[in-house]
C-alpha cells in the first residue's frame, strides 16, 4: 500500500506526464484524450487539499480529547478510591463491611490480569513552548 504522500505523488506524475505535449500527441493518436482526466484528477487533489487540514484538525482535536478524558477519568478514580479509604477508616480496616468496600478495587484489578495495579497517570496535555 502506498503512503499518503506517494500516492499524491502518482496523482501528480499522471498530469505531469498526461500533460507534456509528445505524451499527449501519443495519447490522442491512440484516441485517448487526456484532457477531462487531467481535469478530474486536478479537481480530486484539490479536494484532498480540502480534507487533509479537515482530517489533520480532527487528529489533533481526538489527541487532545482523550488526554482531556484520560486526566478526567484518572481524578474520578483517585476520588472514588480517597472515598473509600476513608469509608474503610470509618467502618474500622479489617471489618466486613471494609472488606467489602476494598473488594470494589480488588474485583476491578482482577478483573483482567493485564490491568496494572494502580492506574497509569495520564500524559501531560500542556505544549511546550517553543523557542
Amino acid at each position: 500500500m502506498h503512503t499518503f504522500t506517494e500516492k499524491l505523488g502518482i496523482v501528480n506524475q499522471t498530469i505531469s506526464y498526461m500533460q507534456d505535449p509528445n505524451n499527449k500527441t501519443a495519447l490522442l493518436a491512440k484516441n485517448f484524450d487526456p484532457t477531462p482526466h487531467i481535469a478530474r484528477l486536478q479537481a480530486e487533489l484539490v479536494t484532498v487539499g480540502q480534507v487533509a487540514p479537515q482530517q489533520k484538525s480532527i487528529e489533533v482535536a481526538h489527541i487532545a480529547k482523550t488526554a482531556e478524558l484520560q486526566n478526567v477519568t484518572y481524578a474520578a478514580y483517585n476520588d472514588a478510591s480517597g472515598v473509600i479509604d476513608a469509608m474503610v477508616g470509618l467502618l474500622g480496616k479489617g471489618t466486613p463491611a471494609a472488606k467489602k468496600l476494598q473488594g470494589i478495587r480488588s474485583k476491578v484489578r482482577n478483573h483482567n490480569d493485564n490491568n496494572s495495579p494502580e492506574p497509569t497517570p495520564p500524559a501531560p496535555t500542556t505544549a511546550t513552548p517553543s523557542k
